[in-house]
């Protein structure tokens, strides 16, 4: 039942006029990291999910990372209502960001029941559908490519006073995203641009002291000029922009020899969303992470080892919990070792 509710939810979009929850997927955030710190990764921005959050962070995530993400939204890992998936790849060329990602949401197997709103008596309707058994199928399949762009710029800040420049990160970046669905029959195709910048910088610098972390502001804009969807059925729904804001600030804690990032994220779109999150990672090795999005709590996980990185996640939510697990390989370091 939950499965149905679910994805009518999805399926009227095909048939209605109304654009409020056009492209509704592409607001489900991607990788388990993120997901642990509760969505709160704008100002972050540094993985194989960086073009999700902010494209101008694919120039800081490194080059050759090859990541992928799968997770069973609401419900059991082996049965859930929906799946969802991701696989990408950032290179660095020059100075210049490039990515290429790929994400999917899928609901399979979900059945086609019969019409009986013409048989007057709730008696005889009730005795058709005891009797009924399941035999057609449909699915809802969501595809959305991402082609990313970014660069770097690094520059000083000279506030006057003799030999006092900071020196600050200026990434910014740009995505290009191919939109596909299909729900049962019915086929939609779009096509949509996102934009976003960093600004980053030292506190080290700015205050004319060690240890004193590291802070990050950061803006993004989600479909810009609203993204055009074109169903089969002849409608057209509009997704709305989307900005996104996030703060974030990771401080060196010696004693505990790691580092403790604190972020903090709201996106506007057709509702406010506010995000709240917490990592800390030991040596760069072992990672804990806890969230916030909206009412919902989440927890997680990480391990860096050599050119291997595994994240888990979990979020409750009312429809059932979400499991997340994503990895990436660098692939660059992998060819200096060969």
């Amino acid at each position: 039942m939950k499965k149905i509710i679910f994805t009518l939810l999805i399926f009227s979009l095909a048939y209605s006029d109304n654009s409020k929850y056009a492209g509704e997927f592409l607001r489900i955030p991607v990788g388990a990291r993120s997901l642990g710190m509760g969505g709160a990764f704008i100002a972050i921005a540094n993985d194989g999910s960086s073009f999700y959050y902010n494209p101008a962070g694919v120039a800081i995530s490194g080059s050759g990372i090859l990541s992928f993400m799968y997770s069973s939204q609401f419900g059991g890992i082996t049965n859930p209502l929906a799946s969802f998936f991701h696989l990408g790849y950032i290179q660095n060329f020059q100075g210049v960001g490039l990515a290429l990602n790929w994400v999917r949401l899928s609901v399979d197997n979900i059945p086609i029941t019969p019409d009986y709103t013409e048989i007057e008596t709730p008696i005889d309707r009730e005795n058709l559908v005891k009797n009924y058994s399941v035999e057609n199928f449909f699915s809802d399949v969501e595809d959305a490519f991402y082609f990313s762009f970014s660069k770097e710029f690094k520059f000083d800040i000279n506030f006057g006073w003799s030999r006092y420049k900071v020196p600050v990160s200026f990434p910014v970046g740009l995505n290009f995203k191919l939109i596909n669905q299909k729900i049962g029959t019915e086929k939609a195709t779009g096509f949509g641009f996102d934009a976003g910048f960093m600004f980053r910088f030292s506190m080290d610098d700015f205050l004319q002291r060690e240890d004193m972390g590291d802070v990050s502001i950061s803006l993004a804009l989600k479909d810009i000029g609203k993204t055009r969807i074109s169903w089969s059925t002849r409608r057209e729904h509009l997704i709305e922009p989307t900005l996104m804001f996030g703060l974030a600030y990771s401080l060196p804690v010696n004693f505990l020899a790691g580092k403790i990032t604190f972020a903090y994220g709201s996106q506007n779109s057709y509702l406010t969303d506010r995000m709240y999150g917490i990592e800390y990672g030991y040596k760069n090795l072992i990672f804990v992470r806890f969230g916030k999005n909206a009412e919902n709590l989440t927890i997680g996980a990480g391990l860096n080892v050599d050119f291997v990185i595994v994240d888990y996640a979990f979020l409750s939510h009312q429809l059932g919990s979400v499991h997340r697990v994503s990895a990436s390989l660098l692939i660059d370091k992998i060819l200096k070792r060969i």
